[in-house]
């Protein structure tokens, strides 16, 4: 069982994370699917369709960094947001060279997707 802290639920079309926000929260999809997707220009570039427990938010958890996307739900659904201090014993529980190895994952993670938001955005314009 995940370590849920708190459950939402949002209706579909509401947006659950807005690109360049701030916070840690990292979610779990209980029921229901979203959509990750980044402006580029007036484009919206779709990057993931998440479903039942997908993960998603666990960039800016890991790097502090403001929200790469916005994740919108496609459906009704229902979210859990997962405790963060649990999360965060766990990190502290992990060697500082696997931390490291973490967060230059996740920071190339977030370069390939802009990467790819900008190549989409290259052939649909």
């Amino acid at each position: 069982m995940r370590n849920i802290a708190i459950k939402e639920k949002y209706k579909k079309g509401d947006v659950i994370i807005k690109e360049g926000g701030f916070s840690d929260a990292t979610y779990v999809i209980i029921s229901g699917k979203v959509e990750v997707a980044k402006i580029s220009g007036e484009k919206k570039i779709v990057i993931a369709v998440l479903v039942k427990d997908d993960i998603f938010g666990e960039m800016s958890f890991l790097q502090h960094e403001p929200r790469s996307a916005s994740v919108t739900a496609l459906e009704d659904c229902e979210i859990g947001i997962l405790d963060k201090d649990f999360l965060d014993n766990e990190m502290n529980k992990v060697s500082q060279d696997f931390r490291l190895i973490l967060t230059q994952l996740t920071a190339r993670l977030r370069k390939t997707t802009s990467e790819l938001v900008e190549l989409r955005t290259k052939s649909c314009g």
